[in-house]
């Protein structure tokens, strides 16, 4: 099967999944595309980009949509589009003293962050404390899907990172009013859900929405992008590529060095989980504080997710395969623990990571992370 044709300049870019966007734009075309559908996979895959350039090919009337030059499609791809409203997770306003200026509260707060996406789409969110998709969120979203279309014919709703209804404080609140939504949507109502963790939703949302998986992009797509995108020599791309699994977003990250404090957290993490020293363990769960789970601990266990990887590759005798030699080399050899030890630092890293996005105090979910990890590379 050939590609799509590459959306043209304006329209949000793609990275790969050709062939996905060409099933898209088959079910749209032949009046098949479900309602309410979920994207799923790894972080920093391209889900938002591909709901965003979704929301576009709806509105487009051209003959190979999106045509990316007409008003429509230029209106999306400056998120200025009435009919293509998008939400994401929010800081919980502190002074939003009723029900009516929580939700407007909320939604000032959406309408600055879609702000900041227009002048820097790449820009990281501001998070203050907790964040999450709050019932006064989705209430708006809800009151918006009465309306009919301003503009054309159909609307269209992107849920970024929809597993946050249900991980935050007025998850199951904020979840079942969604469910609503989902159950009965109007007739003119497309409703996109992306998230990076589909085991965290509802088993009701997930059982009324059409599942689309986002694998992880091959390292060359990853590099070429980065070529082309961020005019890195072929030698740069392919590097930064082979350390981001797949991922554009932690290829931004790389670039951007917000990968070298994590990484660093994650060698000392590591470190301590391999040595079994119990106070040492103590010390490097006493380096976060207690709150910024999801923006200091989470980038963390990312990276400590891929040192398991390379650990694995020198446990299993294929140190070559290792994505980042350099801190590979760092670990004694007497402290490499068996494979299987080291699959099973998998599953506890895991429960960590589960944790880090429900927001759970790091310094205890290390804490926990340590004691079991290092229990895991010592069994056997």
């Amino acid at each position: 099967m050939t590609g799509p044709e590459r959306p043209t300049p304006g329209l949000p870019e793609v990275c790969g999944h050709d062939e996905l966007l060409a099933r898209v734009r088959a079910a749209v075309q032949g009046a098949r595309m479900p309602q309410s559908l979920l994207l799923y996979g790894p972080e920093g895959v391209g889900k938002r980009t591909v709901a965003l350039w979704t929301a576009a090919l709806l509105h487009c009337g051209a003959e190979n949509p999106p045509c990316g030059t007409c008003r429509a499609c230029r209106m999306a791809a400056r998120l200025e589009h009435p009919d293509i409203h998008y939400h994401f997770p929010m800081s919980r306003p502190r002074k939003a003293g009723s029900r009516r200026k929580l939700r407007e509260a909320l939604e000032t707060q959406r309408q600055q962050r879609l702000a900041a996406l227009r002048e820097d789409p790449d820009s990281p969110p501001e998070e203050d404390g907790v964040t999450g998709i709050y019932l006064g969120a989705v209430e708006n979203l809800r009151e918006q899907a009465t309306r009919r279309p301003a503009m054309g014919r159909v609307a269209v709703f992107i849920v970024a990172e929809a597993d946050r209804m249900v991980s935050q404080s007025a998850s199951p609140e904020a979840a079942n009013a969604f469910l609503k939504l989902l159950e009965e949507p109007p007739e003119f109502a497309y409703l996109i859900l992306t998230t990076s963790r589909p085991a965290a939703l509802l088993p009701t949302i997930c059982s009324r929405t059409a599942h689309v998986r986002l694998a992880p992009l091959a390292e060359t797509e990853v590099a070429r992008h980065l070529e082309a995108r961020r005019e890195l020599s072929p030698e740069r791309a392919r590097a930064v590529a082979r350390r981001a699994d797949g991922s554009i977003g932690r290829a931004l990250r790389i670039l951007g060095g917000d990968g070298d404090e994590a990484g660093a957290a994650a060698d000392r993490l590591l470190a301590a989980a391999l040595r079994g020293d119990a106070a040492l363990r103590y010390r490097v769960a006493g380096e976060f504080t207690a709150s910024g789970a999801r923006s200091v601990l989470a980038p963390a266990l990312e990276r400590l997710e891929e040192r398991l990887r390379d650990l694995l590759c020198l446990a299993a005798g294929v140190p070559a395969l290792a994505r980042d030699p350099a801190a590979l080399s760092r670990i004694p050899e007497d402290q490499v623990p068996q494979q299987d030890r080291v699959l099973e630092g998998f599953s506890v890293l895991e429960r960590a990571l589960d944790g880090a996005a429900r927001n759970l105090n790091p310094q205890a979910t290390v804490s926990v992370l340590m004691r079991d990890l290092s229990r895991a590379f010592a069994a056997g």
